[in-house]
């Protein structure tokens, strides 16, 4: 097995929660199987691809190999043991295709269950399939997720690897509630708790802890009746009320913030129901915490086989890391050493200890690459030829490293280094570009969330100003009686174009979202969306719409639209396929 690039079976797969984590971890999943109707259609939204049926009736024979079997078995004992559980299942796949490790998750009841003999029979039945086996209880609150939610995880090698769970992550480094709670200004009202419910809850909590703790805060009602509130969600339950977990004692907990408390990224597309949300989070796996544990397993089976590469990788990547978050680096510089490294794939008898024999020629590759990728307007440097090899950026000694690591991974170092390069115009196109390219349109709301990732900064200043500037021209059209349909196309050229936009609606649009002052001004992301909803979903939508969708998209193209999509001078060298978990 590839230990930093590796393939997995995703078995009782939910929503993916456990695919989310391997899959960070470096793994490409190869097969997947799950009953439940609802978190099948969820899994093919966000997959691509539907899962097979029942384990239990799967074709063995016809199953396609793989490295790791990973199971997230469903909570309930009753369809895991037995003649014909979920366990046999599983035990039949191990037995048929002897993957080289596995990872099972299952509820924290197995531990105890009949005084610990289920658990000593499970281990005693996977070791009879010459696995070596390891168990522990893993609470998710422990790898960066602020919910309180035990599982018990075990671990199996086909070779005598020894494996250590991961260790808990500093609490200084996990995510807290107001890290994954939405802005309450742009909560919908039917969220909230009526006042009797909150009272309630209320009364309950002060009778014991006096006074309201500092806010955020989540709150669990437990059987016997106590509320009582948490800097962290207790665990999630498919099944349990709406209200059992709330926010300040005030509301529930919206759909994106169920998702976060399992460790999903915003990018992950939701069903609409809240119920069916709520249902199947709660019967997902913790993506972090998936993640650690398979980041720790690849570890053990890289010192296990003496994996030589260890240090010098680590210190390459920490430099090539430095390399790339240096702020003001220049864009020729990063093409640069990526076509370094690809010449060397290509032509491995090159030494890239010796920097003479390829300084040169590595202007030449930058400059054809840089080209095609920047555009003609590109220009070589005229000063600084040869800083890529400072001490300071990536000397010889460095790019040796980089190069032979690339060269094992068939170029993900390569692919490492333009997926950074390229981060901003990946995030456009998955988020601002279908706007775009066709009528039908994404919420507002989620433009703004998409655009809000760290590094993105610009780009989220840039879209308000667009969504201010709609609405200042959606306002003039629908109140004012002002003709709003500025084309799309508009004829008359550039200076045609631009008539509508004099300085002062500059000026004011500047003001309103911040920029003098250096804040988010009137019109923060919150206040646009409740703008953008009132007008688009809410009451005024009859009369205002499709004026602001309009006017949005119209803004947005004048904006954004002549960005180019500078990674399809890339195409043909198999980038957008490539993994390997030790440079994603």
């Amino acid at each position: 097995m590839n230990y930093t690039s590796f393939t997995f079976a995703d078995i009782f797969a939910g929503i993916g929660g456990a695919r989310l984590g391997f899959e960070q971890a470096g793994g490409f999943c190869v097969f997947s199987c799950e009953t439940e109707p609802e978190a099948r259609a969820v899994y093919e939204d966000n997959f691509g691809e539907i899962p097979a049926g029942d384990a239990r009736c799967l074709d063995l024979e016809n199953l396609p190999d793989f490295d790791v079997l990973v199971a997230d078995f469903p909570h309930s004992l009753s369809q895991v043991w037995g003649e014909d559980g979920l366990f046999s299942a599983v035990e039949a796949i191990l037995e048929k295709k002897r993957p080289a490790a596995f990872l099972l998750e299952n509820g924290k009841n197995v531990f105890s269950h009949r005084g610990g003999q289920t658990l000593a029979e499970m281990k005693g039945r996977l070791e009879a399939l010459g696995y070596t086996v390891y168990t522990k209880v893993l609470n998710a609150w422990d790898y960066g997720v602020p919910q309180k939610r035990e599982r018990l995880v075990t671990v199996g090698f086909s070779e005598p690897i020894l494996f250590a769970f991961p260790e808990a992550v500093p609490e200084r480094q996990r995510k807290g509630l107001a890290d994954i709670l939405e802005p309450e200004g742009t909560i919908k009202r039917s969220y909230y708790v009526s006042p009797e419910v909150r009272e309630r809850k209320m009364e309950k909590m002060l009778e014991r802890f006096k006074r309201e703790p500092e806010r955020p805060y989540v709150t669990n009602e437990n059987v016997s009746g106590m509320v009582t509130p948490h800097r962290y969600a207790c665990s999630l339950r498919a099944g349990a009320s709406a209200n059992y977990l709330l926010v300040n004692n005030e509301r529930r907990m919206t759909e994106r913030e169920l998702f976060r408390l399992q460790g999903f990224p915003d990018t992950y597309r939701m069903p609409s129901s809240f119920v069916e949300v709520k249902n199947l989070t709660g019967n997902s796996s913790a993506v972090p915490m998936v993640r650690a544990v398979a980041e720790r397993m690849m570890a053990a089976v890289e010192l296990y086989h003496g994996g030589t590469v260890g240090l010098e990788r680590g210190r390459a990547k920490a430099a090539l890391d430095r390399f790339l978050r240096r702020k003001g680096q220049e864009a020729w510089r990063v093409i640069q050493a990526a076509e370094i490294l690809h010449e060397k794939r290509l032509h491995p008898e090159l030494s890239l200890e010796r920097l003479e024999t390829y300084k040169k020629e590595s202007r030449q590759w930058r400059d054809a690459m840089a080209k095609r990728i920047l555009g003609e307007g590109y220009q070589p440097p005229a000063a600084g030829q040869d800083s890529l090899f400072y001490k300071t950026a990536l000397p010889p000694e460095i790019l040796r490293v980089l190069g032979e690591e690339n060269c094992r991974t068939g170029g993900a170092v390569e692919a490492y280094i333009y997926r950074r390069l390229f981060r901003k115009d990946r995030w456009l196109e998955e988020f601002l570009f279908p706007w775009l390219s066709r009528e039908e349109t994404a919420d507002p709301a989620a433009l703004l969330a998409g655009l809000g990732e760290p590094g993105m900064e610009d780009e989220a200043r840039a879209l308000r100003e667009c969504m201010v500037q709609a609405l200042w021209f959606t306002l003039e059209e629908v109140l004012a009686g002002k003709d709003g349909q500025r084309s799309l196309e508009p004829e008359g050229g550039e200076e045609s174009r631009r008539e509508a936009e004099t300085e002062s609606l500059r000026r004011a649009v500047a003001l309103l979202t911040g920029a003098p002052q250096g804040d988010e001004g009137f019109f923060t992301a919150g206040v646009l969306t409740q703008w953008y909803e009132r007008m688009i979903s809410g009451p005024c939508r009859e009369t205002m719409a499709g004026p602001a969708l309009r006017q949005l998209r119209l803004a947005l193209k004048e904006r954004f639209g002549a960005r180019r999509k500078p990674w399809e001078a890339l195409a043909g060298r198999g980038y957008e396929t490539l993994r390997d978990g030790f440079w994603k």
